[in-house]
């Protein structure tokens, strides 16, 4: 029985330039490595806030609103945890805030009791939520409010992470109104009351999956970490978490989106010549800086200067002069 030949068994004039590769195409690999260790020999994973990346995300100004809501108790200094096999039944503190385990976690009544939560967000199958799964009858019970985001697929994911960022954010500027309207009761009762922030508890089946993406969504969009410090973040306090290829690749093309986001509130901020204040938005503060603003397609067509009849596609020749070309075969 002979082998099917390969490509350079076959006699023919031209041989292929590069090496062949006879599996499905797929992106390079995202590799997680451990966290860099601070001057006292510890996993560096201090989670802080930059002020200089208070960027609206879901509406929200990040620094100002999670000092706000959380009253300055939004900051952690992660240290691993000594991980123990147990552990993945039961939910850990992330952030001071924001916790995340599995949906047993979701009705363990007495964990729900000590840590105050006040909301449980599941991220779950659209086929679980049809077959009414994943929820939490025991929080509902504690008059805790239950939130749910349904999708197909990890796929869908990248469209839900502003949905699930946003319900959070809602959830703590509600309880943060609340605890203001009942301080403010309370001091024109002669007396008062002790501040409370919102907990959230975000879980799926596992607690390593689709729920722990939300959460190293949240906080690349809440704290402008890059993928695989937000990773190693939430890896330091669940060590159960498990992200494949496709859900790596998936939530860096969010992160992608969001520093996109970013670079257009940059682009589109800058400083008022008259009082050096900070002017947001319009086509203004583009000439402002001295750069050219995108032309309408009208003008496009009326500008007499792009005549390709007068020598004007000469004009794009610089941009290929230096490029060198590859050729995908070679002579014999």
């Amino acid at each position: 029985m002979s082998l099917q030949p390969t490509v350079t068994d076959i006699s023919r004039p031209h041989s292929p330039a590069q090496s062949w590769s006879f599996r499905v195409p797929s992106p390079p690999r995202i590799v997680v490595p451990p966290p860099n260790l601070s001057a006292n020999g510890l996993p560096d994973l201090h989670l802080v806030s930059d002020g200089t990346h208070s960027f609206p995300s879901s509406g929200f100004t990040n620094t100002e609103f999670l000092k706000t809501v959380t009253y300055d108790n939004f900051v952690k200094s992660n240290a691993m945890l000594e991980w123990k096999y147990e552990e993945r039944r039961r939910a850990q503190e992330v952030l001071p805030f924001l916790y995340l385990g599995p949906s047993s976690a979701a009705r363990d009544k007495e964990f729900l009791i000590k840590e105050g939560i006040t909301l449980v967000l599941a991220v779950r199958n659209t086929l679980s939520a049809q077959a009414r799964l994943l929820g939490s009858k025991i929080a509902q019970e504690l008059g805790i409010e239950v939130q749910a985001i349904d999708v197909q697929g990890n796929q869908e994911l990248i469209a839900a992470f502003p949905r699930g960022i946003e319900i959070i954010n809602v959830h703590l500027s509600q309880i943060y109104q609340e605890q203001q309207a009942q301080a403010t009761q309370a001091g024109l009762n002669g007396g008062h009351t002790q501040a409370r922030s919102g907990k959230v508890l975000v879980f799926c089946e596992s607690g390593n999956e689709r729920s722990a993406s939300l959460v190293v969504a949240y906080i690349m969009a809440m704290y402008s970490r890059d993928l695989i410090n937000a990773i190693q973040i939430v890896q330091a306090q669940r060590f159960a978490v498990a992200f494949d290829d496709s859900l790596r690749n998936l939530m860096l093309t969010y992160e992608s989106i969001l520093q996109a986001k970013r670079d257009v509130i940059l682009a589109d901020s800058v400083p008022d010549s008259t009082n050096g204040i900070v002017a947001k938005g319009s086509t203004r503060n583009a000439l402002a800086l001295g750069s050219k603003a995108k032309r309408s397609l009208h003008d496009a067509y009326d500008d007499n200067d792009m005549d390709m009849d007068d020598g004007g596609g000469q004009m794009d020749f610089g941009r290929f002069e230096k490029r060198e070309g590859m050729a995908p075969f070679t002579d014999r």
